[in-house]
């Protein structure tokens, strides 16, 4: 059986087909051209204002890291190799990055600590008026960014933190030219970007497709393919038909019940990996609109005790992923984890009526914002969780739309979400303070869904600046009840990211979703 413990990743083989599929050759003496199906893109590339699901998978082809997760040698990715930081050194509140030399941009250009320092500094993330405010999140404790020489870098912070490599393997840790970027504007920059990564854009249209084509002056050496084209195809089966026919040679997010069909034909390979990401909802906690129920804890805590997850999840993945019982006690935090947490909100229908009768709720319809398509069986989860509220008296429709800028448009009750875990490998830093506290979207925005309580404030402040694990342990966990207090979201389940390619190409997944198509992550056939 698979377990959360086990998963880790795995392929499965191609079966047989009647027919065999004809091969797409790649020609003797040719680098190919990728061409991989995808669901969405996002509507720029900046490193930053670009943070997405859908921007993840391919971001490494264009940007490099300061430094990098190891998940060739640790399916886990906790530990930390070079990238373009070839060493770093911490003392007090000082880190010292000392840089690859000779890297080039794919405009020609040499990086050096002036770019990394820009990247990294208060002009770009988190100064008074940053070109990528939501930097702010990621750099919180920054008081400099300096390049004490042509390949040094410090960082300093307001107090002791241990923890900037990890940081560094985030999106901050993208290197951009600092010149291109001011000449051409955070907007220009994110429709034509400059990175150092194997793969350069050529054309991106947001709404169709995304092209790169090989940068042989990466300091790694010449990437493996001539060109990546990136095209979206909304719908499942036309990825599928693309992948079949050898229109496509990658293609992502297959449906749980559609692998087994994936897998059957010949020349496919469907691989999978349990990914550093949770579905969830947010409620919308705030008394926008101005009679929402939902500013009742009572009523939220009782649609979470309505909510068979468990059965949801095994109806929908089977044993390829699992329902986190407590929020924030996810397996991948290591010694933060706790297996033997109680979940404090159990699947208790007869509580769920005794909590929303306690809130006063009326029955009036509550709005769920989801986007259509964009989490694997989401939909479905969402039909059997509104017929489990219906059964305690609590009205939840569901209003599939096309695109998150339509589900943060108010008005709305609650709204689709994820969150990843994996900013600070190994740690619960990121979904539980960067994506919920002071600076994060879901409490800063105009669509914001809470307002960070004092308790949760003062906790995540103390979690902030926790240097040992036992006092990191103890704040974490005072910080996850603040939270839990609160109960402002509900997650579903640990993503199963997926993935369908040809079966003659070596494909390598992470369970952070990238998609690297050089290196050891990918073999492409001679």
């Amino acid at each position: 059986m698979i377990t959360r413990r086990t998963f880790g990743t795995y392929t499965l083989a191609a079966g047989a087909m009647t027919m065999p599929l004809p091969r797409l050759a790649f020609g003797q003496g040719t680098r190919p051209t990728l061409r991989i199906a995808v669901d969405n893109l996002w509507s720029n590339l900046n490193t930053i204002n670009g943070i997405s699901t859908t921007t993840r998978r391919f971001f490494p082809n264009i940007y490099t890291h300061l430094v990098e997760q190891d998940f060739i040698n640790d399916p886990e990715g906790v530990a930390l190799i070079p990238g373009l930081a070839t060493e770093w050194s911490q003392n007090g509140k000082v880190w010292t990055l000392t840089l690859r030399e000779g890297v080039k941009f794919h405009n020609g250009e040499t990086m050096t600590a002036e770019d990394v320092a820009f990247t990294l500094g208060p002009e770009r993330l988190w100064g008074e008026q940053p070109f990528e405010p939501r930097g702010k999140t990621f750099t919180a404790g920054f008081t400099r960014v300096e390049a004490t020489g042509d390949l040094t870098v410090e960082i300093e912070t307001e107090r002791e933190d241990p923890y900037i490599p990890g940081k560094l393997t985030g999106y901050i840790g993208f290197v951009v030219p600092k010149k291109a970027y001011l000449e051409m504007g955070v907007d220009a920059f994110g429709q034509m970007p400059i990175g150092t990564g194997p793969y350069k854009v050529t054309t991106f249209r947001s709404g169709e497709v995304l092209e790169m084509e090989a940068f042989d002056d990466y300091w790694d050496g010449p990437p493996p393919a001539q060109k990546l084209i990136w095209r979206i195809v909304p719908e499942f089966a036309g990825r599928m038909a693309g992948l079949v026919s050898n229109e496509f040679d990658f293609m992502v997010n297959i449906p749980t019940d559609q692998e087994a069909q994936m897998a059957s034909y010949s020349n496919v390979t469907l691989t999978r990996a349990l990914a550093g990401n949770y579905p969830a909802f947010a409620f919308n906690t705030r008394p926008d609109p101005a009679d929402n129920p939902l500013v009742d804890v009572n009523l939220r805590k009782g649609m979470v005790q309505a909510i068979d997850m468990d059965a949801i999840v095994a109806a929908l993945f089977g044993d390829t992923t699992f329902h986190p019982a407590v929020p924030f006690n996810f397996p991948e935090y290591g010694p933060f984890y706790d297996p033997n947490m109680v979940n404090p909100l159990p699947y208790d229908p007869d509580a769920a009526r005794a909590l929303i009768a306690k809130s006063g709720y009326d029955g009036q319809p509550l709005q769920w914002h989801i986007t259509r398509g964009f989490y694997p069986n989401y939909e479905i989860a969402a039909e059997i969780m509104i017929e489990q509220w219906a059964q305690v008296g609590v009205n939840v429709v569901a209003e599939i739309l096309d695109n998150f800028e339509l589900v943060y448009t108010r008005p709305y009750h609650m709204m689709n979400m994820s969150m990843s875990t994996n900013f600070i490998p190994g740690d619960p830093y990121q979904p539980l303070w960067l994506d919920w506290g002071p600076t994060a979207s879901r409490s800063t925005a105009q669509w914001k869904t809470w307002d960070p309580t004092p308790e949760y404030l003062a906790a995540g402040e103390a979690f902030e600046q926790a240097t040992d694990f036992e006092t990191r342990n103890a704040a974490y966990l005072k910080l996850s009840q603040a939270w839990q207090d609160v109960t402002p979201g509900y997650y579903m389940w640990k993503s199963v990211y997926n993935w369908a390619h040809r079966s003659d190409i070596g494909f390598v997944p992470r369970s952070d979703g990238e998609m690297r198509m050089f290196g050891p992550y990918v073999t492409l056939p001679s």
